[in-house]
């Protein structure tokens, strides 16, 4: 079956962060001689900043599952399809919708925005809401009937994940984050922002062992929800009910992989783009690029792929009207990392980089985890 319009398409491929952005630029935008289709296989955008929080917070499931149903009732028109694409070449693609049916569409512009796969509860595989809510549910139960809590990975979603935990479950459980590196995040961090995260989650009563690895292929781990003992590679024996991985990212590129395997860099495994974004093969200066999969040497972080949707919205009207492309320059490093509600630090990208703790992050990020500007954005209410 044909998608048939009287006007060109332009194709967004995943409607995550950066998916979302770019579709609503280009519907603002081109609408009036572009048709904008946005391909999400998910029936609600799920936001995944605020996702650790819900295994937490009753309730909280809620706030971050939200419709795609009015997202471009203010920018445009344009119109999402609910579907996988199956296939992808240099000028059509196929979607196979959920109900098994397929739909080809021709497009004169492509943006890909396929994002990137980590495991529960930093993200969530079901295509529609219920069995997101399921799988929180499942999880935040689990967790509940745990004492003894293990984390593995000491980055930025491992430390915000124990910070939710042990903000509720402090003075309760036992919770043990562990981590490959002798210190929290990686070396690109300032030690003072690595201190004060280490010292706030020590407060809440998380047990830190640092410079100690597990072997992921002698354990379950990835399972989660049933007991489990492990072995360090140093032979420390940790104990756990319940377990949460918080390393293993793994960029969405099978598409682009399968349209031209030059496309993906073998070092990164990720999507090699020009600094206009466009894909780094001249025969594809139509095809975009835009979020986690690209091989952009920056942190991988939801701000950074709003920056990209919003300039590729800008050159893909000057690819149309025949004009210089913008390129993209990677801003300084910057982060908020969230220790519950109330704590947390960050790193600003202001001189050579300040950190700052508690009273700024918990202002910026830790006390909302954005979830009103992305309900505003989605132009959708909460549910009571």
């Amino acid at each position: 079956m044909s998608a048939l319009t009287t006007k060109p398409n332009i194709v967004i491929i995943g409607g995550g962060y950066a998916g979302l952005t770019a579709a609503q630029k280009l519907s603002s935008t081109l609408s009036n001689t572009h048709q904008i289709l946005l391909i999400e296989r998910k029936s609600h955008f799920h936001h995944d900043i605020g996702g650790l929080r819900a295994i937490v917070e009753e309730g909280f499931e809620k706030k971050i599952i939200i419709p795609y149903d009015h997202i471009f009732e203010k920018h445009g028109d344009g119109k999402v399809i609910h579907g996988t694409v199956t296939r992808f070449n240099k000028n059509d693609l196929i979607v196979r919708k959920s109900n098994g049916q397929e739909i080809n569409i021709n497009f004169e512009i492509a943006v890909i925005a396929t994002g990137s796969d980590y495991l529960r509860p930093a993200k969530f595989i079901g295509e529609n809401k219920d069995d997101d809510v399921k799988e929180i549910l499942e999880q935040r139960e689990a967790l509940k009937n745990a004492q003894r809590v293990l984390i593995v990975g000491g980055g930025p979603v491992g430390i915000e994940l124990a910070g939710e935990i042990a903000s509720v479950y402090g003075n309760e459980k036992e919770i043990t984050l562990l981590h490959g590196n002798e210190e929290l995040l990686s070396p690109k961090f300032p030690k003072k922002l690595k201190d004060s995260l280490a010292k706030q989650l020590k407060d809440l009563n998380v047990n830190l062992i640092l410079g100690e690895r597990i072997d992921f292929k002698r354990y379950n781990v990835g399972n989660g929800l049933s007991q489990l003992a492990i072995t360090t590679e140093k032979g420390q024996i940790i104990e756990s009910d319940i377990q949460f991985v918080a390393i293993g990212t793994k960029p969405n590129i099978s598409i682009i992989e399968h349209l031209n395997a030059r496309l993906i860099d073998e070092n990164t495994h990720l999507v090699k783009v020009k600094p206009t974004l466009q894909l780094d093969l001249d025969e594809y200066e139509h095809i975009f690029a835009i979020g986690d999969i690209t091989n952009i040497p920056e942190s991988k972080l939801a701000f950074r792929a709003g920056h990209h949707a919003e300039l590729v919205g800008r050159n893909i009207v000057s690819y149309l009207s025949r004009k210089k492309l913008e390129e993209y320059k990677p801003a300084k490093e910057a982060i908020v990392i969230t220790v519950g509600k109330n704590g947390g630090a960050g790193l600003l990208p202001l001189f050579n980089g300040i950190v700052v703790g508690s009273m700024i992050s918990r202002n910026v990020k830790s006390k909302s985890l954005f979830v009103d500007k992305y309900w505003k954005m989605a132009n959708a209410t909460p549910e009571n």
